[in-house]
């Protein structure tokens, strides 16, 4: 599919872009198309400019060996990624971009940085590419960071599933190479207030929680008022390239360690990119980072004492975390 082809996809716009001749014929220039421009996700800034994300991934790349290997990157964005790979050795770079003005962008960048003979843009889902056609059968590295604040939720899990049944070599590489999950309790009434409402101006307006999040949603933490008020648990780990199976069902007791009211939950990735130990986190602790945190609030709040455990259920599944708290609270003490 062409990124002329795919544009309908994003609507019908007519001449979003053109050459301008008057300057460089080589740039890309919009015409006052708001459209356009509502379409590209505005934490594609905060990314690129993510000094420790770039270093990490940089690092990571760096680490492997890519001399005369095929890669697949899955999210092109500007192309980063994919020309630091480029810049790496590599035979050649497939970059995956399913936006088309994206994909056009990143063209552009790319042959404006002398890489376009190193690296071919493609603009599909990664799921709808076809080996012999699109790219080359056997690719030997997979590149790709599609994750969210809570990992599932742009759809890595579905993409590197495919990748790994039908796009890529039985030994290939893949980076990042694993994942752990880790969560704590979380009390903030500030933070309950971004997702549920009681009364305002003296009127009952609770009925506007039929619109609430349901699972987890974004919040920069550091920007309210809250309390980890648990011990940190690591309740999820895999290894990207020995499993297919994402799913998961369990109960994780936290340790409380203060009395408190409880919230819900909050959890943040750990990707390890190679096992060289390069590894990146959108975990409260990291002020730097682009991400936000992962934050699921409860329906109730739960009244919790030091020293004490409160279990919550959780299920993964390919696209999402889900948590429910257990009420009960057991006592630790012997």
């Amino acid at each position: 599919m062409s990124i002329k082809e795919a544009e309908g996809q994003y609507g019908n716009e007519k001449n979003l872009y053109t050459e301008d001749l008057t300057k460089n014929s080589e740039e890309v220039q919009l015409l006052d198309n708001q459209d356009v421009i509502k379409s590209i996700p505005r934490w594609h800034f905060g990314m690129l400019n993510d000094v420790n994300r770039n270093i990490s991934f940089g690092n990571g790349i760096n680490m492997l060996e890519l001399s005369g290997k095929t890669v697949l990157d899955i999210g092109s964005g500007t192309g980063l990624l994919a020309m630091h790979v480029a810049r790496n050795n590599a035979k050649h770079v497939y970059t995956v971009e399913a936006n088309p003005y994206i994909a056009k962008i990143a063209t552009d960048i790319i042959k404006k940085n002398n890489l376009q003979d190193k690296i071919t843009v493609i603009n599909k889902i990664s799921t709808d590419l076809i080996p012999g056609v699109d790219l080359p059968a056997d690719i030997e590295v997979l590149i790709s960071e599609t994750v969210d604040c809570g990992f599932f939720g742009e759809g890595f899990v579905p993409s590197l599933r495919h990748a790994r049944e039908v796009l890529l070599a039985k030994d290939a590489i893949i980076l990042p190479s694993s994942v752990k999950l880790v969560a704590g309790l979380l009390s903030s009434q500030d933070v309950r207030n971004l997702n549920q409402v009681t009364n305002a101006l003296d009127f009952d307006i609770s009925m506007f929680n039929t619109f609430s999040t349901q699972g987890y949603f974004p919040v920069r933490l550091n920007s309210w008022e809250n309390k980890l008020v648990s011990n940190e648990v690591m309740f999820y780990e895999r290894i990207l390239s020995e499993t297919d199976n994402f799913k998961q069902t369990g109960v994780i007791d936290f340790v409380v360690t203060e009395n408190a009211v409880v919230d819900g939950v909050v959890f943040w990735f750990e990707l390890t990119l190679v096992e060289e130990g390069v590894m990146i986190t959108n975990s409260p602790d990291n002020k730097t980072t682009h991400w936000m945190q992962a934050v699921q609030i409860f329906d109730h709040s739960i009244n919790v004492v030091k020293g004490e455990s409160c279990s919550v259920k959780y299920t993964t599944s390919d696209m999402a975390v889900d948590f429910e708290a257990v009420t009960t609270v057991k006592s630790q003490k012997s």
